[in-house]
């Protein structure tokens, strides 16, 4: 017998875009431009990238061709997430934060026809432009008052007053390649992963379900993932089930959120881990109204117990944890409780499941595994590098091809040490680097930083490994001590409070308090600088 059911293509245009203009063209967007807010609906987004369209097809982009934005969060960026896959070109959106040498190497690397730069981060994008192997043709997204012209760069305004719009979108395959995103480079050269349309409509469509961040067309989404991480795919996911988005432009400071969530009134918050201390900090100095939010959902970087525990109780709206990385299209996990705890789980089961990085979405599959690809147990306890494979998770680098050590027949390596349980809850033990291995044993350092956040004087901490004469290697933690405590609270009193929590082998020989910890482009604690900094002074 045949199928009766039609191999519907799964596209932008198709799946994404149509369905914001014709389901949902009511809907706000409303986005931070430069001091004021902007405030626009999905049909005048989608509008105005078809003009965009127009205006890029003139320009001379056809389909297969890269187009870079180097952009903050605004309702333009978002045009053209959907302008440009929608057209059949290939989206790449450049990490705003990145120093300029690597900016240069990943429009480069991409080959990249055309750069839509953020009027306010020109002078960023002159001092990569300077490194490029060949000149790119600069549009200017106006998202300040200053109106001066740039040398022969093109007006985004003025080309879309001037353009065409696109009527009718060109049909595409679903499998071609809609946008790409490039990994950090915190351990090497940032390495790119293109998505394609079917990827990005099937991560897209999860993302709305219960066990995700739930969105529909009832919420209210505000995005505090960059779009310059485009993997993440949040308008994308907003656009397919109708959300209202809230964008903070480049404003990011706890100030900055906590005014647009009184302002807007926003249901689902998603966001980085790294951010939260601030932001608690902020609520509890000003106790702003964020009642409207009825969860945050973070990725980026493990939350400790005393964090979500504060935001749960105190703030009133539970963190949910996800795990993701570039490779992985932004998250894979979800961290709900399961329906076993029952209607009234105890405080030690409700801090084990919201401090754990979830399950894996459908779709997804991850496992631990040891060097040889053998899975292990699922019993809490056997540690594994966690590994996964999916609809949207990467199986191998562009014009790198699927390197041994990133990539295992079919399966991403992450690079996390990690248990998996019986009921498939995943809880990241360290990053495979930031492990300590001391005389034999295994220390987490995520581990013994979240045991140092419980002490009520630690704002944040880090704990690296050290070389060390007699047992290869120690922890060494780095505390950032309130400022009301920073005169009464000693490392050597940390490490007795330590003493009482962890194993006597795994006390740091040293707890240095610091005034502030490195950090890298997306907000996660820079332990390669800081195992740099205390390597040389351990030396």
């Amino acid at each position: 017998m045949q199928q009766a059911v039609p191999e519907v293509p799964l596209t932008i245009p198709s799946m994404i875009t149509s369905r914001a203009e014709k389901l949902f063209a009511g809907r706000p967007v409303v986005s931070r431009v430069g001091e004021g807010l902007h405030r626009s609906t999905w049909g005048e987004v989608v509008a105005r990238a078809r003009r965009l369209a127009g205006a890029l097809r003139e320009l001379g982009i056809r389909p297969g061709d890269r187009v870079a934005t180097f952009a903050g969060s605004t309702h333009r960026h978002v045009e053209t997430y959907l302008a440009v896959p929608s057209m059949g070109a290939v989206l790449h959106t450049v990490n705003t934060s990145l120093p300029a040498e690597q900016v240069a190497y990943i429009v480069d690397h991409a080959d990249d026809s055309i750069v839509l730069c953020d009027r306010s981060l020109l002078s960023e994008w002159r001092l990569a432009e300077k490194q490029l192997s060949r000149p790119r043709r600069v549009i200017v997204l106006p998202d300040s008052t200053d109106t001066s012209r740039d040398g022969d760069a093109l007006d985004y305004e003025a080309l879309l007053a001037a353009a065409e719009p696109v009527e009718t979108w060109p049909v595409l395959e679903e499998s071609a390649p809609a946008h790409t995103s490039y990994t950090t480079g915190t351990t090497g050269r940032p390495k790119g992963v293109v998505f394609s349309h079917r990827s990005t409509v099937l991560q897209s469509f999860c993302t709305g379900l219960t066990d995700a961040e739930g969105l529909s067309s009832s919420e209210t989404l505000l995005a505090l993932v960059p779009l310059g991480l485009s993997q993440v795919g949040l308008p994308f996911a907003a656009a397919l089930h109708g959300s209202a988005l809230v964008l903070p432009g480049r404003d990011l400071t706890p100030a900055g959120v906590c005014e647009l969530v009184e302002k807007e009134r926003p249901t689902v918050a998603v966001g980085f881990g790294a951010a939260l201390t601030g932001l608690l900090d902020h609520w509890r100095a000003q106790r702003p109204d964020l009642s409207s939010l009825k969860r945050m959902v973070c990725g980026g970087s493990p939350v400790a117990r005393p964090i979500s525990r504060a935001f749960d109780e105190e703030v009133g709206f539970p963190i949910v944890q996800v795990f993701g990385m570039t490779e992985t299209s932004g998250h894979g996990s979800f961290s709900g409780l399961p329906a076993e705890v029952g209607e009234r789980p105890t405080e030690e089961t409700r801090g084990y499941y919201a401090t754990s990085q979830g399950r894996p979405l459908p779709l997804v599959e991850m496992r631990i595994a040891d060097d040889a690809g053998t899975e292990m147990a699922r019993d809490g306890h056997t540690m594994g590098e966690l590994q996964a494979r999916g609809p949207w998770v990467a199986r191998e680098y562009a014009r790198e091809g699927a390197q041994p050590d990133k990539f295992m027949d079919g399966w991403l390596r992450t690079g996390d040490v990690a248990v998996i349980d019986e009921l498939g809850y995943i809880r990241i033990v360290d990053r495979m680097k930031d492990l300590v291995k001391s005389d034999g044993e295994w220390i987490s350092s995520l581990k013994l930083e979240e045991q140092l956040l419980n002490h009520p004087a630690v704002v944040e901490a880090a704990v690296v490994a050290v070389p060390d004469a007699k047992t290869g290697e120690r922890p060494l933690a780095c505390v950032v001590l309130r400022s009301e405590d920073g005169e009464s609270v000693t490392g050597e009193q940390l490490r007795e409070f330590l003493a009482s929590r962890v194993a006597a082998s795994w006390v740091p020989d040293t707890i240095e308090p610091v005034a502030a910890l490195p950090k890298t482009s997306i907000g996660k604690i820079d332990k390669k600088t800081l195992r740099a900094r205390y390597s040389e002074d351990t030396a």
